[in-house]
C-alpha cells in the first residue's frame, strides 16, 4: 500500500492566468446582474453593496468597489502583493461589468428562484476560478483568514457570522420572499465552492 501524495498545485502561463481571471470575473459580474434583476442579496461585501445600493439608489459597482478598499492592505499583509493586486483588479472589473451589463442585457421576466439558482452556480464557478488563479473578490474572507491565523478563530465561523448579520438586516429592509430566495442562492453558491474548492489547488499570491 503506497502513501498518497498531494497533487502539486498547477502553474499557469501568463495567458492561461489572464484568461482564467477574465472568465471568472465575467461569471461573477453575471451572477450579480441576476441578483439585481430579481432584487436579491447575497453574503460578503457583495451582499453589503447590494443592500446599500437598494436603500440609496447608488450604483452597485461604485459601492462594491468602495466597501472593498479597506481590505486590500489586509490582503497584501495576509497573502502577499500578487494576491492583493489580483483581487483589486478582480473587484474593479466586476464593479465595472456589473454596471455595464444591464445596458446590453435586459430580462423581461426572471423568477427569483431561478435567479438564486443561476447566481449560485455561475458566481460559484466564477469564485472557484478566481481562487484557482490566486485572486478573490476581497472582503470578509480576507478578515476571516487573518483572524484564523492570528487568534485561531475559524474562518468559516467569521464568514458565517458576517453573513448571518447581513441577512438579519436584509429581513428588515427587503420583502420576505426576496430574502428567502437570497438564502437559497447563498446556499447553492457555498455548496458549489465546498464541493469543488481544494486548498492544494490554491495558488497563493
Amino acid at each position: 500500500m503506497t502513501a498518497s501524495v498531494a497533487p502539486t498545485p498547477p502553474r499557469y502561463s501568463r495567458i492561461e492566468d489572464l484568461q482564467g481571471l477574465v472568465v471568472s470575473i465575467i461569471g461573477g459580474a453575471a451572477g450579480i446582474m441576476l441578483l439585481r434583476s430579481a432584487g436579491l442579496v447575497t453574503g460578503g461585501t457583495a451582499g453589503l453593496a447590494l443592500l446599500v445600493s437598494y436603500l440609496t439608489g447608488w450604483g452597485f459597482g461604485w459601492v462594491f468597489f468602495a466597501v472593498n478598499l479597506p481590505f486590500y492592505a489586509l490582503a497584501w499583509w495576509t497573502r502577499g502583493p500578487v494576491f492583493a493586486l489580483k483581487s483589486l483588479a478582480a473587484v474593479s472589473a466586476v464593479s465595472w461589468l456589473a454596471e455595464l451589463l444591464p445596458d446590453y442585457l435586459t430580462l423581461s421576466y426572471l423568477h427569483p428562484g431561478m435567479a438564486a439558482l443561476l447566481f449560485g452556480v455561475i458566481a460559484g464557478v466564477g469564485l472557484l476560478g478566481l481562487f484557482r488563479h490566486g485572486s478573490s473578490l476581497g472582503g470578509v474572507s480576507i478578515v476571516a483568514i487573518l483572524l484564523q491565523d492570528r487568534f485561531g478563530i475559524r474562518a468559516g465561523w467569521v464568514q458565517l457570522g458576517w453573513d448571518a448579520a447581513l441577512f438579519a438586516v436584509a429581513f428588515l429592509v427587503l420583502p420576505l420572499p426576496q430574502v428567502l430566495w437570497s438564502l437559497v442562492g447563498a446556499l447553492v453558491l457555498n455548496f458549489v465552492i465546498a464541493m469543488n474548492h481544494r486548498r492544494d489547488w490554491y495558488l497563493p499570491g
